[in-house]
């Protein structure tokens, strides 16, 4: 078992900024992940990647778990042939927090407290005072 990073990172799905995702500390990817997205959407829209937490897994387990997410094909492009080069971390920098420790801080009661709560919603645009007109 090898140590591997995860990585929190924003990922703009359209390159023209309308559709972003985020995965933020509670929801990360691996930096092995972070690369394939990379040649899935481009290396300019996969934005600031910062490792977070550190776990262990072996490079062959993380090649299945990622071609069983994205498909083997692309997989296969970014780490090809059964003796393929995988890079598990993003820095030498191994003393982050481990998965496990992150993962125990939130409690079951916290996430239920937190679902229990009301959902709120934008109002959308303030429409402009000539459009409001248009629909009476």
């Amino acid at each position: 078992m090898t140590k591997i990073h995860h990585c929190t990172c924003r990922i703009n799905l359209s390159g023209q900024n309308c559709h972003i995702v985020n995965y933020d500390q509670f929801n990360t990817v691996t930096w092995p992940e972070v690369q394939v997205l990379m040649a899935l959407h481009g290396d300019e829209n996969v934005m600031d990647v910062v490792p977070v937490m550190i776990d262990e897994t072996s490079p062959s387990a993380e090649k299945e778990r990622l071609a069983n997410r994205y498909g083997n094909r692309i997989v296969e492009q970014c780490f090809p042939g059964r003796a393929f080069r995988m890079q598990l971390m993003m820095t030498d920098d191994d003393q982050l927090p481990r998965v496990e420790d992150v993962q125990a801080q939130v409690t079951d009661a916290e996430v239920a407290a937190l679902a229990a709560q009301p959902a709120t919603f934008s109002t959308g645009r303030n429409r402009k005072p000539h459009e409001a007109g248009k629909e009476a």
